[in-house]
């Protein structure tokens, strides 16, 4: 029985989709927000039944539209809650690309501060760009901080 053309076309590329994914969570502790978010494609979704026990710290996930990178291995079952509740266990990953910007969450503790050139998409559509180090605040809780920047159409 032979395979036809698509379903050979499908396993193919979910083949390299796993390749891609598996050498990104390999590589990523080595990479910062921008890189990784620039390779969002090849970011697994988190799983609440993933053991992530044997994978090294800094391998990304994606969950509720943002990009998290591990910071301690540990079964997911073992946890109630998710990346973005668990941050002790999951750092946020942020973009210094504008076209890439994720929505604004706020920093808790040292996860998720926005560096000097990182960005975030506002409610209202606009994206901000940082201008400092160790932001806590978006651009209406400390505009000084921040500068809107103007995508080129």
């Amino acid at each position: 029985m032979s395979m036809d053309a698509k379903t050979l076309v499908l396993d193919v590329l979910r083949s390299l989709g796993q390749r891609e994914a598996t050498e990104l969570r390999e590589s990523a502790a080595e990479m910062d927000g921008t890189a990784i978010i620039a390779m969002e494609r090849a970011v697994p979704a988190w799983d609440k039944q993933q053991d992530y026990t044997g994978w090294p710290v800094g391998a990304p996930v994606a969950d509720g539209g943002q990009v998290w990178t591990l910071i301690l291995p540990h079964r997911a079952a073992d946890y109630e809650g998710r990346p973005s509740t668990l941050r002790a266990l999951w750092g946020l990953c942020h973009t210094k690309d504008p076209t890439k910007a994720k929505p604004w969450v706020a920093p808790e503790g040292q996860s998720g501060m926005y560096m000097t050139g990182e960005c975030y998409l506002a409610e209202d559509g606009k994206i901000y760009r940082c201008k400092q180090d160790d932001c806590v605040w978006d651009a209406a809780g400390l505009p000084s901080a921040w500068e809107e920047v103007e995508l080129e159409v």
